[in-house]
């Protein structure tokens, strides 16, 4: 008998072995099942092992149900290990709320909590975000005396790092009295998931100091910080050890590194790895894919995605990756292809995926397309419709856009992007009642301090025409940021107020806000507007101060800044410095040259430029034409034209034929210019026949000036200077009845003519000049100069033109008009006060004219000084009686 007890045990034991080892190798649902039942079958179904186990593998198969029925089915009330399996089995499946119910019904049967319960109870706490449950849990933990748990410890680690409260998770962290490589790793990982990169590698580094070797999941973790912190060194090291460990097989740590070179901009680096793993992963394919859209690569990214459908099935990560590449590259048809692909596929297409299918189409330029996907969707949130009245935007279909805004309304509240959009709408309208609609509307719904909208707002009233009410936003601002000062600054330019520009570029240091580029690129042009020297000396030195020196838009802008301010020779050592020059640094060059005359040095460098290999642009060719036509290169001018189409297939456009006119008649080639006109395959508009009729005045062909004053009266140009130009013409010809009828027509339409100003800037002061001002500081000293030089410049042999003075009057008054003249009081001013043999500059904001022009040379000669005077079109530099300009201005 004791031996037959003792051989059913032995055959009970090899059963119950058996089992266990069928459920533990159970690969299919089906297998399970077949189990189960033999399990039932047998009597088994009692057992708390046996119901445990089976408890657990459904769990593991994804079928709580199935893991809560035998937990009914089985449970005694009072055995822990029971409720501990299906406690971890809910929770495995993501059921937390179920899950700390069971432990609540623990609590109610007075069943005692082992540290085999609370891990699971922990994780569920951290999935549900349940921070009074996860407080009172811990106490219990505390009571119970478990704080000193492992298993414990490494979830109330990561349940903290999962609530953001990085600092009970590290309180948590340090009084473990025992750590494995989970506690490390769980608390790198929380330091990760909250941005806290530095503080990642500090408990990294620890973690080495004691020797503990690091597993895959370590070195994931401490990669991702050495990618948010950009920090490459550190990255090679860890890569490093990668390879000494002998981890770098491993698909988690071979993802961590493509992530962390791509962000580094690393591609190649990332690409070699990728190339080298044997296993990938969908993370694996949407790194790289997403690595090479990030930094452009469109093309690229779309290859990879091609070769990833032949062999792996991509997410819905993936598919719109692609669909923004698709956007970037305008490439309609494959942006097609992958729509249809996702169709085919049965990829569900969630809000997020259409949004940037609408906006994947409106870059392709298939608004119907972008439509369609809008109006197909089941869900749309505020995204979907900002893209949507973007896309009209875009396609500047405004009113489509405005119709769209107000459905919006009915569907979901709009939000602040929504506003910022509609109000560059208004912006690029110039349509100010809308943009106060707006304003009004942003007031009610409390987005007023929103600093975006702030900003936009700023830009938007300046831009409309009213600077007060722009300034009045800027006051009110609570918060600025260096968009909002750049925006300032712009908007002054805007507004053509350069000095309060350059005020609040100063009140900007003041407070304490570092320029940045935007910044420089939009206060430059203020000084050269300004013709402001020495403001732009001090920007140049911020320049250098600030490390911007390098970036080519600062140095572009630079170079112009020079030339407008009268200083070629800077401009060239800006551009000399400069180690990277593009189309718009030659251009600059070149344009520079051509404002001084210095034709011959414009198509030096222009030559140079080519053989650098930067293709010229139709700008570069305006540029050199122009300064070709001021410097009376009449062939090179015009072989750098037929140039333009044959060898870099640069249709000409309306700015370059009036090049080419000026061109011609700056060189008294009037007929030929004339002929060129009516030879045009563009209709010529006021700018064509005003070049032509300018060099008609200077020249006196009456005959042809009368032809192209009245092609210019029938073109009807909203430009003032036109009118005048054509009013001149008739003046100088004595016609004062048309003279009075086209200053009457310039009245009636409301138009106005800018009146003559020259400003000079002595001892870092500006002194402005009007034509015929006499209030102004030593008036009197000023016009007893004028007469004295009048009276030398007699004796070298000059004589008034008075064909300048656009008046019906006597003689004895017109030479006391073109006396008066602003470029001659602002001379005779800098006389006065600067020291004798010092160069002088003059600005003027419209053309000098010859009368003038001839004075000036006879000045120069008189009192032995260079005089630099720029004017709306060039610079001249006066010097012993001659002008740089050699009269072709």
């Amino acid at each position: 008998m004791k031996t037959l007890r003792v051989l059913h045990e032995c055959s009970r034991q090899t059963l119950f072995s058996s089992i266990s080892r069928a459920l533990a190798s159970a690969a299919t649902t089906t297998q399970l099942h077949k189990l189960h039942s033999l399990i039932i079958t047998l009597g088994l179904h009692h057992s708390v092992i046996f119901s445990a186990k089976l408890i657990a593998k459904y769990a593991h198969f994804r079928d709580p149900t199935s893991s809560f029925s035998v937990f009914r089915l089985a449970s005694p009330s009072n055995n822990v290990y029971l409720w501990n399996s299906i406690i971890r089995a809910l929770t495995h499946n993501g059921l937390f709320s179920e899950a700390l119910s069971l432990y609540s019904e623990t609590q109610r049967i007075r069943l005692q909590p082992d540290t085999y319960t609370f891990p699971s109870v922990i994780n569920a706490c951290a999935g549900l975000l349940d921070f009074e449950m996860a407080k009172s849990i811990h106490d219990r933990v505390l009571d119970m005396g478990f704080g000193s748990d492992l298993y414990i410890g490494n979830a109330l680690i990561d349940m903290y790092c999962r609530f953001n409260d990085l600092d009970k998770a590290r309180k948590v962290f340090e009084e473990m009295p025992l750590r494995d490589v989970v506690s490390w790793n769980s608390l790198i990982s929380g330091y990760n998931a909250n941005g806290y990169w530095n503080e990642a590698l500090e408990i990294y580094y620890r973690f080495r100091n004691l020797g503990v070797v690091p597993d895959s999941y370590t070195m994931s973790s401490v990669l991702r910080a050495c990618g948010g912190l950009g920090s490459v060194e550190e990255g090679d090291i860890i890569h490093g050890l990668i390879e000494k460990i002998g981890i770098k097989k491993d698909v988690i740590v071979n993802n961590g590194l493509l992530s962390m070179y791509c962000k580094f901009n690393g591609l190649i680096d990332g690409r070699r790895i990728f190339d080298k793993m044997v296993l990938r992963d969908a993370v694996s394919w949407n790194t790289m894919i997403c690595g090479y859209s990030q930094v452009g690569l469109y093309e690229e990214s779309i290859k990879l995605f091609m070769e990833m459908v032949n062999q792996f099935k991509p997410d819905l990560l993936t598919i719109t990756s692609i669909l923004q590449a698709c956007g970037h590259l305008g490439d309609l048809e494959f942006g097609k292809y992958v729509h249809d692909y996702m169709i085919t596929s049965g990829y569900e297409c969630d809000t997020t995926a259409s949004n940037i299918l609408i906006n994947m189409y409106a870059k392709c330029g298939n608004l119907l397309a972008s439509q369609e996907v809008f109006s197909g969707m089941k869900c749309k949130d505020s995204v979907s419709w900002n893209s949507m009245i973007n896309v009209y935007i875009q396609n500047g279909s405004f009113d489509e856009a405005m119709k769209l805004f107000k459905m919006m309304k009915t569907d979901v509240k709009p939000d602040s992007v929504t506003y910022v959009m509609l109000l560059s709408m208004s912006t690029q309208l110039g349509d100010l009642h809308l943009g106060k609609e707006l304003h009004c509307d942003l007031a009610k719904m409390g987005f007023n301090s929103n600093i975006v909208v702030s900003n936009t707002l700023v830009d938007m009233y300046a831009k409309c025409g009213e600077m007060g009410d722009s300034l009045k936003v800027f006051e009110n601002m609570k918060a600025r940021d260096i968009i909002t000062w750049n925006t300032i600054i712009a908007s002054c330019v805007h507004s053509e107020d350069c000095n309060l520009g350059l005020r609040m570029i100063s009140r900007m240091r003041t407070e304490g806000v570092t320029p940045d580029m935007a910044t420089m690129l939009s206060i430059l042009p203020v000084c050269s507007l300004l013709a402001a020297k020495r403001q732009g000396k001090e920007i140049h030195g911020c320049i250098f101060k600030l490390g911007l020196e390098s970036d080519v838009p600062v140095g572009n802008v630079l170079i112009e800044m020079y030339s407008k301010c009268g200083s070629l020779r800077n401009s060239f050592q800006v551009f000399k410095l400069m180690k990277t020059k593009d189309v718009v640094t030659w251009t600059a060059l070149i344009s520079a040259c051509g404002m001084y005359g210095e034709g011959k040095k414009a198509v030096r460098a222009f030559g140079e430029m080519e053989a650098a290999g930067i293709v010229p642009d139709h700008v570069a060719f305006v540029a050199i034409i122009f300064a070709c036509s001021h410097s009376g290169l009449v062939e090179e001018g015009l072989n750098y034209f037929h140039r333009m189409k044959k060898d870099y297939k640069i249709e000409p456009r309306i700015e370059h034929y009036a090049c080419v006119v000026d061109l011609l008649s700056r060189s008294a080639l009037l007929d030929k210019a004339e002929d060129f006109i009516l030879s045009m395959p563009l209709k010529p508009d006021s700018s064509i026949w005003g070049a032509l009729l300018s060099a008609c005045r200077m020249s006196g062909d009456t005959e042809i000036a009368e032809r192209v004053s009245e092609r210019i009266i029938e073109l009807n140009p909203d430009d003032t200077g036109y009118y005048v130009l054509v009013s001149n013409i008739y003046a100088a010809l004595g016609k004062w009845d048309q003279v009075r009828s086209i200053r009457k027509s310039i009245k009636a339409r409301g138009l106005k003519k800018d009146p003559g100003c020259s400003w000079m800037e002595i001892q870092n002061k500006v002194y402005v000049f009007g034509t015929g001002t006499k209030f102004f500081e030593q008036f009197e000293e000023v016009n007893k100069l004028l007469g004295m030089l009048a009276g030398l410049m007699a004796k070298e042999g000059y004589i008034a033109n008075l064909q300048f003075v656009l008046h019906d009057i006597d003689e004895d008054e017109k030479r006391d008009i073109l006396c008066g003249h602003s470029e001659r009081l602002a001379i005779a001013f800098g006389l006065l006060n600067t020291k004798p043999g010092t160069p002088l500059q003059v600005m003027k904001n419209l053309r000098v004219c010859e009368d003038c022009h001839t004075v000036t040379k006879y000045i120069s000669k008189i009192v032995q000084r260079e005089l630099l005077v720029r004017d709306a079109n060039r610079f001249h530099v006066f010097k012993d009686g001659a002008c740089s300009c050699g009269d072709y201005w």
